[in-house]
């Protein structure tokens, strides 16, 4: 990365400038781009020494930039001497690995597409089938049912045999509801925001497979924020009644996101920075 000091404060001068034209605060650019609000000072302030790394440099710079109508891609070039080489072999590691992921888990979905269109004309031929033996199986059910309660002798035996399965399904229902207390479920609501039910205590997990820098806020509050190398695990407990959670990744590939142990299928394919919000209720 060069040191140009000089060029920083002159990037971060007309970021404050622009914000400040529009009328917004510091608080303001935080909520909408989930960066924390001491890098979007430094970045101000032309520190950007104070940023996580120099991976991140760029993607915040455009964040910020794109938040307050400055268009961030021609920042960014206007400025490219003073930012980080984006040709570092640490970059160019990154967006490889990237791009194969991309390509890759594209690949899979259209595998997976292909597959169930070609399984649509036999899982019609099971339908078929099921319907007609459930068919049978009722007028089966039906028959021996009218034949029973034309036997007298047998009426009483019936009755406690309906009384005892009676019971049986009872206490199934008992056992399948205990079964599914307590389990976390979570529901896609767009790319980047999931509702998550099922716990009045909630525990959520960054697992890191490579270097990553990332953030969790329980409404509005800062509960993590930090870098972590492969391998590293960090739990956040959530404070009882928490509605909604932001979390703020700065290697989407880089990482693991579990909500009470269950992984949160999010997309991957955007290879920098990425926002996630949940929702949670009981």
């Amino acid at each position: 990365m060069q040191n140009n000091n000089g060029k920083q404060v002159e990037i971060g001068k007309s970021l404050h400038d622009a914000r400040v034209a529009k009328g917004m605060s510091i608080d303001d650019i935080q909520k909408i781009t989930k960066i924390q609000k001491h890098y979007l000072e430094a970045i101000e302030q032309g520190n950007f020494a104070e940023l996580p790394g120099d991976f991140y440099v760029r993607a915040f710079i455009k964040q910020f930039a794109d938040t307050v109508g400055v268009n961030g891609i021609e920042l960014l070039n206007e400025h490219d001497d003073s930012l980080p080489d984006t040709q570092s072999e640490e970059y160019a590691d990154e967006v490889s690995k990237d791009d194969v992921n991309s390509r890759v888990a594209s690949r899979s979905r259209e595998q997976r597409k292909d597959s169930f269109r070609k399984a649509i004309p036999t899982i019609g031929i099971i339908v078929a089938i099921l319907v007609v033996v459930c068919g049978v199986w009722a007028v089966v059910v039906h028959t021996n049912s009218s034949s029973q309660t034309s036997i007298s002798s047998s009426s009483v035996s019936v009755t406690g045999s309906s009384e005892s399965s009676s019971s049986k399904t009872d206490n199934k229902k008992k056992e399948d509801k205990k079964s599914t207390e307590g389990k976390t479920t979570i529901k896609e609501v767009n790319a980047t925001k999931y509702n998550v039910t099922g716990q009045k205590e909630n525990t959520v997990t960054l697992k890191a497979t490579g270097r990553a820098w990332s953030s969790i806020m329980a409404d509005n509050k800062t509960l993590f924020q930090g870098s972590q190398n492969s391998g590293d695990k960090k739990d956040v407990k959530l404070p009882a009644d928490t509605k909604s959670v932001n979390i703020s990744l700065g290697n989407t590939q880089g990482a693991k996101i579990l909500v009470n142990g269950t992984e949160l299928k999010y997309d991957k394919s955007t290879p920098l920075t990425t926002q996630i919000t949940l929702e949670f209720s009981k």
